[in-house]
Formats: structure tokens, C-alpha cells, sequence
């Protein structure tokens, strides 16, 4: 046996293995710092893709996001031959209401209603803010007697709940395209509010 080797090849391994520890430690530490940059990053991510698709005073759906619904609702549609129904949900008189309370007042009534109305709605459901004081739901599988059935849930319990009324429009997908099944949902929340408001027609 070779002492000297041995001695020196002892020597050596002394002097690496600690070497080799302090590696192994860092690149773990590395590897736990690059997992919760990675949980962060996809965190962040989904904050974005959230303000992206959200309303951001009522927290509900986007015009955008309803509008991307509508079109994949209609797609299904088209290669399944299902059904869907549309209802347009308006707060009556809501000048007023902003000339009352002033447009933080208003503010709150707008989150109050969307909160009410997007409750009990199916996970299939799609409800959300379309702009301004309206308000959209998307109720896939369901024919306008369903849909005025959820409407007038919808319209009883803002009536109960607040001090605003809302008026709906009902519309069920006829074969035709988006634009026509909003102008229909549309022109019954007009002849709603022209026969009184607080009303569901269809």
C-alpha cells in the first residue's frame, strides 16, 4: 500500500467533501428560491389574467369576457345543436339614483344588485357587468321560460334587497347570430321599461 497516496488521496477527499456539501446546499437553496419564484410568477399571472376578465368596481365578469362567452356558447351550439338564453339586466332610473346618492352611492347600489344577482347562479352560468348600469347573464341549456324564471328571481330579490328596481330583458337563441340575440334580449328590456319597469318580459 502506497501511504503517501493514500494520505494525499485522503487529503484531497477532506478537502472536497466539504466542498461538495456546501454545493449541494446551495443549489437546493436555489432550487426552493426558483419553486416559490415559479408559485409567484404563476400567482401574478393569474392576477392579470383576473383584471383582464374582471369588472373592476362589481368584481363580476367584463364586457369582453361576456362577449368571448356568448361566441363559445354559440360555437356549442352550432356543433352540438344546444340551446342558450341571454338576459339583459338594467337598473331603473339610475340618473337619478347617481343625482341622489352621487356617483359613489351609485357605485355601491351597482355592486349590491351584481351581488344579489349572481347569486345562485350554476357553475355553467356566465353573469357579469356589460357596461354601465346593464348587466348580462348567459344561461347555457336553458329556454326563455328558464331563463324568465331566473330573471324574475333575480328582479324580486333586488326589489326586496335594495332600493333600486331592475327591469330584464329575456332572449333564447334562435339559430342566429350574437348580435341578434342581444337586439331581441334588448328590445324586451325597452318594452319592459315602456310598460313600467320592474318588470321581466321576453
Amino acid at each position: 500500500m502506497d501511504v503517501d497516496s493514500a494520505l494525499a488521496e485522503f487529503a484531497v477527499l477532506m478537502v472536497t467533501l466539504p466542498w461538495f456539501a456546501a454545493m449541494g446546499g446551495y443549489v437546493n437553496r436555489l432550487r426552493t428560491r426558483l419553486a416559490e419564484n415559479n408559485r409567484r410568477l404563476e400567482g401574478a399571472f393569474e392576477r392579470i389574467r383576473e383584471i383582464a376578465i374582471r369588472d373592476e368596481l362589481t368584481g363580476t365578469y367584463n364586457r369582453r369576457f361576456l362577449l368571448e362567452g356568448l361566441a363559445r356558447e354559440l360555437a356549442r351550439a352550432g356543433r352540438s345543436g344546444g340551446g342558450f338564453s341571454v338576459c339583459i339586466i338594467d337598473v331603473d332610473h339610475f340618473k337619478a339614483v347617481n343625482d341622489t346618492l352621487g356617483h359613489a352611492g351609485g357605485d355601491e347600489v351597482l355592486k349590491r344588485v351584481a351581488e344579489i344577482a349572481g347569486r345562485g347562479l350554476r357553475g355553467i352560468d356566465v353573469f357579469g357587468r356589460f357596461g354601465g348600469e346593464e348587466f348580462l347573464l348567459l344561461l347555457p341549456d336553458t329556454d326563455r321560460a328558464g331563463a324568465s324564471v331566473v330573471a324574475e328571481r333575480i328582479r324580486a330579490a333586488v326589489a326586496a334587497e335594495t332600493r333600486v328596481t331592475v327591469t330584464i330583458g329575456v332572449a333564447q337563441y334562435a339559430g342566429d347570430g350574437a348580435a341578434a340575440v342581444l337586439a331581441r334580449a334588448d328590445q324586451a328590456l325597452y318594452r319592459g321599461k315602456a310598460a313600467g319597469r320592474n318588470t321581466v318580459l321576453g
